[in-house]
């Protein structure tokens, strides 16, 4: 009886890994498209983080996980995928959003606002601008935060692309994120700002109107103005 050569052995063994690990690709890529056409997150979370294990170089699956794990609000994980793909040179201007939101919900605001910038430069898209004057708000940096603000206001009454411009903004009444003008968005945060940060009630409250006027459906001001409203009768009945 012949004796089968070491090497033809190995080779088979070899041979017979490759097809079981195509075919667990091709199953598990199956899976994904039928995740994301049934809007199934948790499976698609799953897919995933398998297709890495079988294929740990795909930017494509990075990109997508990273975006997974920053929707349900795991920034640390996100950008930890965002990250590789960021690094080899592969990242495309929504994932740079995605880094500058995660990073700017973590605490890092140093690295959100460089991304930023980026993105400012790369896209000329004012949308960024405001996204700069959020960080400045939430760093409490009080003079660059009036200089950007005062230069949006400004600027949105000659530039027909900022006026045009609607940046996201959450619900708090509906629970669905409307999109904003931005001379709107502005007015919030700056009558935002004088509450939070200065205590001036009133001209809170100026801005806060304002913010209205340019957009009726504004839901944020509308909320703020209703919980000082309680506050204050609340206050008024000690």
């Amino acid at each position: 009886m012949n004796k089968i050569p070491f090497f033809l052995i190995i080779f088979t063994l070899l041979l017979a890994a490759c097809s079981n690990k195509d075919q667990q690709l091709k199953e598990t890529q199956a899976l994904y498209k039928q995740a994301l056409g049934n809007k199934d997150a948790t499976t698609v979370k799953l897919a995933l983080n398998q297709l890495l294990l079988l294929d740990s170089t795909n930017t494509e699956y990075q990109d997508s996980l990273s975006r997974v794990y920053m929707r349900n609000g795991n920034f640390e994980a996100g950008l930890k995928y965002a990250e590789l793909v960021y690094n080899q040179g592969k990242a495309k201007s929504k994932l740079k959003e995605n880094m500058a939101l995660a990073y700017q919900q973590i605490g890092e605001t140093e690295k959100a606002e460089k991304f930023i910038d980026n993105l400012i430069a790369e896209t000329r898209l004012y949308k960024y601008v405001y996204q700069k004057l959020v960080i400045y708000y939430e760093n409490g940096n009080q003079p660059l935060f009036d200089s950007l603000s005062t230069e949006i206001l400004e600027q949105v009454e000659t530039d027909s692309l900022m006026a045009a411009t609607s940046v996201p903004m959450p619900g708090p009444v509906s629970g669905i994120q409307q999109l904003v003008p931005i001379k709107a968005a502005t007015l919030f945060l700056i009558g935002n700002n004088e509450l939070e940060r200065k205590q001036d009630v009133n001209t809170a409250v100026l801005y806060l109107k304002r913010s209205i006027e340019e957009f009726d459906q504004f839901e944020m001001p509308r909320y703020v103005l209703m919980e000082l409203e309680k506050m204050m009768y609340a206050g008024g009945r000690r």
